[in-house]
C-alpha cells in the first residue's frame, strides 16, 4: 500500500486546494454584495498563492530531506489550528469584512489571511512530493554495472508503467489536476446543499489534518535502494524526447515559454469567467464548470495525450475561439447564452489543452522541475491579476474576452507556422485553416456584428459591481410613432430601465417596473389608492424607474450597491428618475441587507411597500434571497405592507422559491406573469408579492396570476446552508 502513498496524497492535497476555492468564495460573497467580481478576484489571489506556494516549495527542495519534513509538517501543523480557528470564529467575522471603498483589495486581503497558509502549502505539498521522489530515484544510479539510471525514472506504482524518460515524473501533475478536478466537483453537488458553511469548513479543518498525517508518512518513507529502482537492461537506453515543433525541451530558450503559456491560460479562464458571470448568478456551479474544465485541460495536457495530438488540438481551439467570437455579442437571453456558455467552456477545455500540451511538451529534465512550475505559477499569477485587477481599470466592458480570444488564436497561428518551419507541411496547412476561420469570425463580430439597430453607446462604466451602459435610439425604433428618444440603461448584458424622453412622458414607467410589474405592489396598496403618503424602499434601485410613481408627499429610499449605477441614475443628463422625483428621495449606498439591518437597529419607521430587485444583469446575489434575508424584509414592513420580488430571470426558475417564502412566513403570495408590450415599454416579467392583510386588488390588462398549486415544493435556503442550483434551468 505504501507504494501508491505518493499519487494518494497529491490526490488528496489536490482535492483538498481546489476544494477549499468555492467554499472560499461563497464565504466572502454575502460580504461583498454577492457579485461575480468576488469571485475572478479570488481566483487571482489562488494564482499569486499558488505561485508563493511554488516558490516556497522551490526554496526548501534545496534543504536536507529531514529540514524539510521537520519545516513542511510543522507549517502544516499550524495551518491546522489556523483553520479551525478561522471555522470558529468565521460567524463573528461577517460583520467586519465588505465595508471597504476598495472591495476588490479586501477580498484579495481576505483569501490571503483566510486561508493563505494552507492554500500556500497545499499547493506546494505536489511539488515537493515529485521532488522528493525524483531525487530517491537519482539515487538509483548503480556505476558497478556500467550503466548509470536516468535521473527521475519513475515506479510503476506511481505512474504505471516504468519510463525512461526522467520527464515522464511530470506526469504526476496529471494526478495532482485530477485531484483538483474531484474537489471541485464533490463542492456544488456533495457539500454546498447538504451542509452548513460551519460544517464546511470544520470538514475542511478535518481532512486537511488528516492530509498533514499522510504527507508526514511520505516524508518519512526512506530513499528507496537501488535495486527496486533500476529498470530491466532491456529498457536502459537513452531518453528519447519528443520532437518539439517549438525548441527543445531542455533548451534554455523555452523557459520563456513556461511563464507566457501558463499566463495565457489563465487570462483565458478570467476572462471567459467575467463575460459569463457578469450577466448570471454568482453560482459556484459556473465556476467549478468553468474551472474545472480548465484543470482537465491540465488533465489531459500533462498526461501525454496532447502531445501526441497536438496539432489537432491546436485546431479545436481556433475552433472554439471562432464560435466565442461569434457569440460574443449575442446578448444575454437563454439560447444565446447556451451558445456562450459552451463556446466559452469549449474555449477553456480545448483551448487550454492545446496551451497545456505545448507546456508539457517543452517540459525540462527534472533536475529543473521545481523552477519550472515556479515559472508556471509565476505565469498564472501573472495572467489572473491582468484580468480581475487591471482589466478592470483599463476597460469600460468586459474586453478582456476577446482581447484572450484574439490571443489564443495568435498562439494557434504561432504553432502553425512552427509547424511549417518543422517541416510538417499538412498539419500546418490545417491548423492555418482554423486559424483563419477564427480571424474571420473576430472581423465578423467587430466590424459585421457591430449593427446596433440605431442604438448609440453614450456612456459605459465598469466598477467592481459589473458594467453599466447607457444607449439611445429614437422613439420610433420601438415601435411608436412618437418623436423624441429612448435610453436603455443596460447593467451586464440585461436591460434594467428605460426612459422615454418624449415630452409628457418623461416619468412614464417602463420595463419590469409598470403596474404589471414592480409597480403593482405600490399601486395596489391602501395608502396609495386612498391618496395618503407611502414610505417606500427600493433594494436594487437601477435608474429609479420606480420614482415614476412618487408623489409629492412621498418618501422612496433607494438602495444601492454600485457606485456606478448610482452616479449614471443621478445624472440629469442622462436620466431623470431622480432628479424630477417630485418626493422625497434618499439613496443608500452600500448593500441594501446591511443597510436594513442597521435601519431596523435603529427603530426607524417601517415601510408601507418594500421592492426587491437586486439583480447585476440576471445574477442574483445569494444572501439577499435567503430566510433571514426574507425575515428581516417583513420585520421592515408595516403589518398592512407589500413586498414584492423580481423573480424575472433567463437562466434561473424562481417560482418555487417564490412559494417557498409563503410557506415559511406564512403570508399570502401571488405570483404574477406579465406580457410584452414594447409599444409602452413594457417588459414580460415575473413578480412574486406578499402581503400578511387582505386588500383589494386591481389587475391591470396583460397581468396573469400563476398557479401555485403546479409550483413544486422545495426547501427555502438559509444563510448557512442551501444553494440555488436546483433552480438552474438547464
Amino acid at each position: 500500500m505504501t507504494r501508491y502513498l505518493p499519487a494518494l496524497t497529491i490526490f488528496l492535497g489536490s482535492f483538498l486546494l481546489f476544494g477549499v476555492q468555492p467554499l472560499l468564495g461563497r464565504t466572502l460573497l454575502p460580504s461583498f454584495g454577492g457579485t461575480a467580481a468576488v469571485w475572478t478576484v479570488c481566483l487571482a489571489a489562488y494564482q499569486t498563492l499558488l505561485l508563493a506556494g511554488y516558490f516556497y516549495a522551490h526554496v526548501v527542495s534545496s534543504r536536507p530531506r529531514s529540514v524539510q519534513r521537520a519545516l513542511h509538517t510543522g507549517l502544516l501543523a499550524l495551518a491546522v489550528l489556523w483553520t479551525a480557528a478561522f471555522a470558529f470564529f468565521r460567524p463573528e467575522l461577517k460583520a467586519h469584512i465588505g465595508n471597504s471603498s476598495m472591495p476588490a483589495l479586501e477580498v484579495l486581503f481576505c483569501v490571503m489571511v483566510f486561508a493563505g497558509l494552507p492554500y500556500v502549502l497545499l499547493s506546494a505539498g505536489s511539488t515537493l512530493v515529485q521532488a522528493w521522489l525524483s531525487k530517491a530515484e537519482d539515487g538509483g544510479r548503480r556505476p558497478e554495472d556500467g550503466h548509470a539510471q536516468p535521473a527521475g525514472t519513475v515506479q510503476s506504482s506511481v505512474l504505471g508503467s516504468r519510463s525512461s524518460d526522467s520527464r515522464s515524473i511530470y506526469r504526476l501533475y496529471a494526478v495532482s489536476n485530477l485531484g483538483s478536478f474531484c474537489g471541485l466537483l464533490a463542492y456544488p453537488f456533495l457539500l454546498e446543499p447538504y451542509l452548513s458553511l460551519t460544517a464546511q469548513w470544520w470538514g475542511f479543518a478535518a481532512c486537511l489534518a488528516a492530509y498533514a498525517a499522510l504527507l508526514s508518512v511520505v516524508a518519512r518513507q526512506p530513499d528507496a535502494p537501488s535495486s527496486d529502482l533500476r529498470p530491466p537492461p532491456s529498457d536502459l537506453r537513452p531518453p528519447s524526447s519528443p520532437s518539439s515543433a517549438l525548441c527543445p525541451p531542455s533548451s534554455p530558450s523555452s523557459s520563456w515559454l513556461w511563464f507566457a503559456l501558463p499566463c495565457l491560460s489563465v487570462f483565458l479562464l478570467n476572462a471567459v469567467t467575467a463575460h459569463l458571470t457578469m450577466d448570471v448568478m454568482a453560482l459556484p456551479l459556473l465556476w467549478v464548470a468553468l474551472l474545472g474544465a480548465f484543470l482537465l485541460s491540465y488533465v489531459i495536457g500533462f498526461s501525454g495525450v496532447a502531445e501526441r495530438h497536438l496539432g489537432v488540438w491546436c485546431v479545436g481551439a481556433a475552433g472554439f475561439a471562432a464560435a466565442a467570437a461569434w457569440g460574443a455579442d449575442k446578448g444575454g437571453s437563454l439560447p444565446h447564452f447556451a451558445i456562450n456558455l459552451v463556446a466559452g467552456g469549449g474555449l477553456c477545455l480545448v483551448g487550454g489543452v492545446f496551451l497545456h500540451g505545448l507546456l508539457y511538451r517543452i517540459r525540462p529534465e527534472s533536475s529543473r522541475l521545481t523552477r519550472y512550475y515556479l515559472n508556471g505559477a509565476a505565469g498564472g499569477a501573472a495572467g489572473g491579476l491582468m484580468a480581475s485587477l487591471v482589466a478592470p481599470l483599463v476597460f469600460t466592458g468586459v474586453t478582456e474576452y476577446p482581447v484572450a480570444i484574439v490571443l489564443v488564436t495568435v498562439a494557434a497561428a504561432a504553432y502553425a507556422a512552427t509547424e511549417w518551419r518543422t517541416g510538417s507541411r499538412r498539419m500546418a496547412w490545417v491548423c492555418a485553416a482554423g486559424v483563419a476561420v477564427a480571424a474571420g469570425m473576430l472581423v465578423w463580430g467587430a466590424v459585421v456584428e457591430a449593427d446596433t439597430k440605431g442604438r448609440t453607446i453614450i456612456c459605459q462604466r465598469r466598477g467592481f459591481y459589473g458594467v453599466v451602459t447607457v444607449t439611445e435610439m429614437p422613439a420610433s425604433a420601438m415601435g411608436g410613432s412618437s418623436k423624441g428618444v429612448v435610453r436603455e440603461f443596460i447593467h451586464g448584458g440585461t436591460v434594467h430601465g428605460m426612459q422615454a424622453l418624449i415630452p409628457g412622458k418623461e416619468r412614464m414607467t417602463t420595463t419590469y417596473y409598470t403596474d404589471t410589474g414592480g409597480g403593482f405592489a405600490v399601486v395596489n396598496h391602501p395608502a396609495y389608492k386612498a391618496g395618503r403618503p407611502i414610505r417606500v424602499g427600493l433594494v436594487g434601485s437601477g435608474i429609479g424607474v420606480m420614482l415614476g410613481y412618487c408623489r409629492t408627499n412621498d418618501f422612496y429610499r433607494c438602495f444601492e450597491i454600485s457606485p456606478e449605477v448610482a452616479a449614471v441614475a443621478r445624472d440629469p443628463k442622462l436620466f431623470t428618475f431622480y432628479s424630477g422625483a417630485p418626493g422625497k428621495v434618499e439613496m443608500v449606498l452600500g448593500d441594501a441587507r446591511k443597510a436594513l439591518e442597521a435601519e431596523a437597529a435603529k427603530g426607524e419607521e417601517l415601510y408601507d411597500v418594500l421592492v426587491i430587485d437586486a439583480f447585476t444583469g440576471d445574477n442574483q446575489p445569494y444572501h439577499i434571497f435567503t430566510r433571514e434575508a426574507f425575515a428581516l424584509y417583513f420585520s421592515r414592513l408595516k403589518r398592512d405592507g407589500l413586498l414584492a420580488v423580481n423573480i424575472s430571470n433567463w437562466h434561473l426558475e424562481l417560482m418555487p422559491f417564490a412559494k417557498a417564502v409563503s410557506g415559511a412566513f406564512d403570508c399570502s403570495a401571488l405570483g404574477l406573469s406579465a406580457d410584452k408590450d414594447l409599444e409602452r415599454l413594457t417588459f414580460g416579467s415575473l413578480y412574486a408579492v406578499y402581503g400578511r392583510e387582505p386588500c383589494d386588488l386591481t389587475f391591470p390588462k396583460g397581468l396573469h396570476i400563476v398557479d401555485f398549486n403546479s409550483v413544486p415544493d422545495v426547501a427555502l435556503p438559509t444563510d448557512e446552508k442551501g444553494s440555488f442550483t436546483r433552480y438552474v434551468t438547464w
